[in-house]
């Protein structure tokens, strides 16, 4: 199942209605691989389906339409209420020693969501995963019966997180450029300007940066694109 569903719980932070709906006010800052980027920044600044201050837009819509030379790589919901987090989604690169999880703690409406991007070692969260008992998905979870409480694995998931690399304290997509005959995935992480909504969610007003880190299997994923506000803006 593809995270629509799942989704609600971060997508249901509210965009403020003096968001900004266009994203072309974003310009180049910083680039090590002058294609890879103006790949990048196209992409975002010409999306205008829905505004990229929305988080459901951001981490799921982005680029899905009329894009050809990058891919985004798709991610399910793997578990509710387990592992220590209220829900954890993965994305599986293929071909390659790691996936990437996605973190959602909540930790009560007036403190902020615990919301992480991690990549950790693919063999270790399959062993977990085999473990019982078995992660169950929300239409699984809300069943009961299943005696599955947040703590349960916890401290196993824990060390797996501590062998592997926090890509951002958000949740970044992933993309692959389909003229990279390497296959590298690359993180996209964003900053906002805000204020904090009820649910311990960020409401972002502004994007005012966006950072492409590329994600390498076996050292720490470093920034090859940084795109910033326009001055004045």
């Amino acid at each position: 199942m593809k995270l629509e569903i799942s989704f609600l719980l971060l997508a249901s932070a509210i965009v403020p209605a003096s968001a900004e709906t266009s994203q072309h006010m974003l310009v180049t800052s910083y680039a090590t691989s002058p294609r890879l980027c103006q790949e990048f920044q196209q992409m975002y600044s010409s999306f205008n389906v829905c505004p990229l201050t929305d988080n459901d837009c951001f981490v799921l819509k982005w680029g899905t339409e009329g894009n050809s030379k990058l891919t985004k790589t798709p991610f399910t919901e793997l578990a509710v209420n387990q592992y220590g987090y209220t829900t954890i989604s993965i994305a599986h690169a293929p071909g390659k020693p790691y996936s990437i999880v996605y973190l959602d703690g909540f930790q009560g409406d007036r403190h902020p969501r615990q919301l992480e991007t991690w990549k950790v070692n693919t063999e270790q969260l399959m062993a977990l995963i085999n473990k019982d008992p078995r992660p169950l998905q929300y239409e699984e979870w809300v069943k009961g019966a299943h005696q599955i409480k947040r703590e349960t694995l916890a401290t196993e998931f824990a060390q797996i997180l501590a062998v592997g690399e926090k890509l951002s304290d958000d949740w970044s997509p992933i993309w692959m450029p389909i003229f990279n005959t390497k296959g590298t995935d690359y993180a996209i992480g964003r900053e906002c300007s805000g204020s904090w909504a009820y649910g311990g969610y960020y409401g972002c007003n502004k994007v005012i940066k966006v950072t492409v880190k590329r994600v390498a299997a076996d050292k720490t994923s470093i920034p090859v694109c940084e795109f910033v506000r326009r001055k004045g803006r």
